[in-house]
């Protein structure tokens, strides 16, 4: 009888031990998209970096504030408009970073980006909180560069910076920007293809610890 029992025993303790061969009865979980502050946005901070504050500050437009911060907005480019040639918004400054030094690695701090990211192919940026791969043009509000300067980005080989603001002469008031990409691709890369496949804002003040507070619109890409 106890010779019964303990085999009884044992074929119970095996019964709760997991399959060691065969398919896993657990689901792999699917990808989420993670947490932005602007709906149909997603974001893309830094290691070691405090991101730069983004809410909605109305209909159509984001508010940006940032100490000695630095994180940036993206959304993808819809399949419509990808071919577009035109990008328009509107953005406002408090101020610029006066101390920023845009073409250096170490001092390139701008109040106010837009950047748009050149390419053919989709991928899972938005699941994974990372920035869009590509071409990649930023229009920028400069400190004290002369507006229509374009250079190398100087961290990054394949983007261009634009300036098509600059200094504190329109700070606290809204302006209106229009860019022809098309233009401005053959400019910055020459020949080639210049479908957009994401655009992105960012107000950055980490390496100059300054505060800046930004307006953006959203950006628009149209026919004409």
């Amino acid at each position: 009888m106890r010779i019964l029992l303990s085999l009884l025993s044992l074929v119970l303790v095996f019964a709760q031990l997991p399959l060691p061969f065969g398919p896993s009865q657990e689901e792999k979980p699917e990808a989420v998209e993670k947490p932005s502050p602007v709906k149909g946005w997603w974001m893309v901070s830094h290691f070691a970096v405090p991101p730069t504050q983004y809410s909605r500050a109305g209909k159509g437009i984001i508010k940006a504030e940032s100490l000695g911060t630095r994180s940036s907005l993206f959304k993808e480019a819809g399949e419509k408009e990808r071919n577009y040639p035109i990008l328009s918004w509107k953005w406002k400054v408090s101020n610029v970073v006066r101390s920023a030094i845009e073409t250096r690695k170490d001092r390139n701090d701008a109040a106010a980006r837009v950047i748009v990211v050149f390419g053919k192919e989709k991928s899972f940026w938005t699941m994974e909180g990372m920035e869009p791969r590509g071409l990649k043009i930023e229009y920028i509000w400069a400190s004290r560069l002369p507006v229509g300067q374009v250079f190398n980005h100087p961290s990054e080989k394949s983007c261009k910076i634009f300036v098509v603001e600059s200094g504190e002469g329109k700070a606290g008031q809204w302006v209106n920007e229009e860019r022809n990409l098309r233009k401005d691709y053959s400019t910055a890369f020459g020949t080639g293809s210049a479908q957009v496949i994401a655009i992105g804002i960012e107000t950055d003040t980490d390496q100059s610890n300054e505060m800046v507070t930004t307006y953006y619109s959203d950006p628009i890409l149209k026919k004409k």
